[in-house]
């Protein structure tokens, strides 16, 4: 057993978990025999390492070429519920995800522009036995030491034979210390399967889920079991550590434009060392505003802003947790002619990996519209396909208003890679 898979059960027999006891007592690690190898299960990947040859030479795009994927989907018996021409790499996923699991297994590789079996790939294509047990070694896969002990997690529920996993995994995960990032809360089941996602792909390439494809209620099959505990029971070094992703001190603040009802708000986690200008930044994305007008803060009995033609404003480089702690309230405003002022609350400190968007409601109203007043009447007139302005505040808008509209996972996306926004 490697230290890793050591170190987990360790971790799981302490927490003194009826459900985790079970989950460790079920996968038999005590029993020193490790499962007989299954050879016939392998054989997907040992026949795109036969198949590949000396190389396969692939498309300027960096595809398999299509005659291949056709030849793999129809070899392997992938191509009878698959809908589509299954000709592109990149449009069919199963031969896809075979080439990218076959590379994090390690046994295939790009080389000048050429996808090669690797040396241990060539080895063992003539070689279905030894190709199970290095499959079994190199498992789970995880892009990340939470990926990872997620897909181990996922691995005893399936040397148990326990039906229903993810929620088992969710649990394990929380004992060893994930959660989500942005709440920081537990993982739910869906969250669970996207972290052992990776390992799972394995499996269901290998054919041995069956019906058993998620959470079926189908219990594994023998051939997923004795995988699974050859995994667990595989010796050796665990792969070396990746870089955890830094999580800072941050702020949870809840904003809300003043003076629109419905209420239009959001709330949002930036770190506490964010200064008052990347603030603004994360605000514009966060509500939807454009970034073309100056803003200012009102802090206390100070204001900053990065305003020319004002005086005596604070610098906007001042970190926001040396001017205000949990409970303290501030505005923030953006465009002086429309006017628009938001109200800011700062509700707790936390941990997190960058700014996000946790929740909100409603969409942002539209730039120049003429402030809260302005965008009441630009509703009202939209709303009226009679009213006299309707054709022309259609047409200066161009586009379709739907003031309910607001995704925040959406923004949350964008707020990952958060460019930096410029002003007019």
């Amino acid at each position: 057993m490697r230290s890793d898979v050591a170190e987990v059960v360790g971790r799981l027999r302490a927490s003194r978990r009826p459900e985790l006891l079970a989950l460790v007592a079920g996968a038999q690690l005590d029993i020193s025999d490790a499962p007989a190898p299954w050879p016939d299960v392998v054989e997907p990947y040992r026949w795109f390492l036969e198949r590949l040859g000396d190389g396969v030479t692939l498309t300027s795009a960096g595809h398999l070429p299509p005659s291949l994927v056709v030849e793999t989907m129809q070899r392997l018996g992938w191509d009878a519920d698959w809908i589509g021409k299954a000709n592109r790499e990149d449009l069919t996923i199963p031969v896809a995800a075979l080439r990218e699991t076959a590379r994090r297994l390690g046994l295939v590789r790009v080389h000048r522009r050429q996808l090669r079996a690797t040396t241990a790939g060539r080895r063992l294509s003539d070689d279905p036995v030894g190709l199970w047990q290095h499959i079994a070694a190199r498992l789970p896969l995880g892009r990340s030491d939470a990926e990872r002990q997620a897909g181990m997690l996922w691995l005893f529920t399936l040397a148990g034979g326990i039906a229903e996993a993810d929620d088992l995994v969710a649990r394990g995960l929380w004992l060893l210390g994930w959660a989500d990032g942005r709440a920081g809360r537990p993982l739910g089941s869906s969250q669970a399967f996207v972290a052992y996602r990776d390992t799972w792909v394995v499996f269901d390439r290998l054919g041995v889920l069956g019906d058993r494809r998620r959470a079926t209620g189908q219990p594994p099959s023998p051939a997923a079991v004795d995988l699974a505990r050859a995994a667990l029971l595989a010796t050796g070094e665990p792969p070396a550590p990746r870089r955890a992703i830094s999580r800072v001190a941050a702020l949870e603040l809840e904003v809300s434009l003043r003076d629109v009802d419905p209420r239009v708000w959001r709330r949002i986690v930036v770190p506490e060392s964010i200064s008052l200008r990347n603030l603004h930044e994360v605000l514009q994305v966060a509500m939807g505003w454009d970034g073309t007008h100056l803003y200012r803060f009102a802090i206390g009995d100070v204001d900053f802003g990065d305003v020319e033609d004002m005086d005596e404003l604070g610098d906007v480089r001042t970190k926001l947790a040396d001017l205000v702690a949990p409970g303290a309230t501030f505005r923030y405003d953006y465009d002086f002619g429309d006017g628009w002022e938001h109200d800011v609350r700062v509700l707790r400190t936390t941990v997190a990996d960058g700014s996000h968007c946790l929740d909100g409601a409603r969409a942002c109203p539209p730039e120049d519209c003429g402030g809260p007043p302005g965008y009441e009447h630009l509703l009202e007139v939209l709303a009226d396909p009679d009213h006299p302005d309707h054709d022309e505040m259609a047409e200066w808008i161009g586009r379709p208003v739907d003031p309910e509209a607001f995704d925040p996972q959406a923004v949350d996306a964008t707020l990952r890679s958060h460019p930096r926004r410029g002003r007019r």
